[in-house]
């Protein structure tokens, strides 16, 4: 086996947002292939998953990057010819400059829009030192490139994430619309805002169908008195945040999922829904990489309240063709999107080469 080590630098890991289920998903895919001799995650802040491989170590800095820093300074001074480092956020990247510097293969992802503004001076740097650069879609990328252009010519890989394939989808249909992300005033652009301007539309259309909104954040406030002022607390609920097996349920019985989204990296949330056999709405950018319109779902124009509301009507009002669209779904998720096509594109993607592990990964479906 090889002496290697790996150090996972992420933000957070115990989290429901994007970040935390990605470096859950790269940790438990890279543990997988006993490819190193020991992998350690590094985490800013928050604290271990339940679910966490036993072969790992985790840290964390408590929210001090100070700490973090010491702890990369520390590691360079040891020496890092053994060393691999992958990192989950293009903030904490400067960091593993330090123990680039000593001999460490450093790879920093790219997610979403922490790449798409015009990035600073050391994370610059960073990006040009790093030996592998690795973005989540090609809608990453692109965005990376219009805000950088001085690094347009940087080279850069897309590994689309995946999640367990789990089990396969029953066929409940309780007939209501299902969201599912953090209600965040930074994070407007998920589209909660549109489904509530359009659900009286689809209301006269399909009446008594409900919107369920699952998630929690500082932005709940406004959006529940927007639902009120539109009349409309009757057919939208506010699940809050639930925990797995409650969200899994809300999942097998919705009639679709929907998140026009214009901003989303990546959206495992589509491949959550898809694994549930659900066809999923959602908006032009990283949707077009997983959702074939018009077979596994519909991709609308974020800005166009008309095509969302049209889209809508036509699944909420179609059971046959939305169980058609949420079939062909479940088998797209499983065909290209689970947690084993992911762990090969992942070893792919940060170049682990001759080395027997490693070639057990069975192939990436293209």
């Amino acid at each position: 086996m090889t002496q290697r080590r790996l150090i996972v630098m992420t933000p957070a890991i115990d989290g429901a947002d994007g970040i935390s289920a990605l470096g859950r998903q790269v940790v438990a895919s890279l543990t997988r292939g006993a490819v190193w001799a020991g992998v350690d995650v590094w985490a800013l802040d928050g604290g271990q998953p339940t679910e966490f491989p036993a072969s790992a170590t985790f840290w964390n800095a408590r929210g001090s990057r100070a700490r973090l820093v010491t702890r990369a300074m520390a590691a360079a001074a040891r020496g890092c010819a053994q060393l691999d480092v992958v990192v989950l956020h293009l903030h904490l990247a400067p960091l593993a400059m330090v123990m680039g510097s000593r001999g460490a293969r450093v790879v920093d992802f790219l997610v979403g829009i922490e790449a798409w503004t015009s990035i600073r001076p050391r994370e610059r740097r960073a990006l040009q030192q790093a030996d592998r650069i690795v973005a989540i879609s090609d809608f990453t990328v692109r965005g990376f490139r219009v805000a950088n252009p001085g690094l347009a010519s940087l080279p850069v890989i897309t590994c689309s994430p995946g999640i367990p394939a789990g089990p396969l989808a029953g066929t409940a249909d309780e007939g209501f619309a299902l969201i599912v992300g953090r209600l965040s005033s930074k994070e407007r652009y998920k589209g909660h805002d549109a489904l509530i301007e359009v659900w009286p539309t689809v209301l006269r259309a399909v009446p008594a169908t409900r919107l369920v909104i699952v998630g929690d954040g500082d932005d709940r406030p406004r959006l529940e008195s927007a639902v009120d002022a539109a009349g409309l607390r009757q057919a939208v609920t506010f699940a809050g945040r639930v925990d797995d097996d409650a969200l899994a349920d809300l999942y097998a019985r919705a009639a679709l999922f929907v998140m026009p989204s214009s901003r989303e990296g990546f959206g495992l949330v589509y491949l959550e829904a898809m694994r549930a056999g659900k066809p999923c709405i959602a908006a032009h950018g990283s949707a077009d990489e997983i959702i074939r319109h018009g077979v596994d779902g519909l991709v609308v124009d974020a800005a166009s309240r008309d095509e969302l509301s049209t889209a809508l009507v036509r699944l909420l009002s179609n059971p046959a063709e939305r169980a058609r669209m949420g079939q062909s779904a479940s088998v797209r998720m499983r065909q290209h999107f689970s947690d084993e096509q992911f762990t090969a594109r992942l070893l792919r993607a940060i170049d682990v080469t001759n080395v027997a592990a490693a070639r057990r990964v069975p192939e990436m479906i293209s």
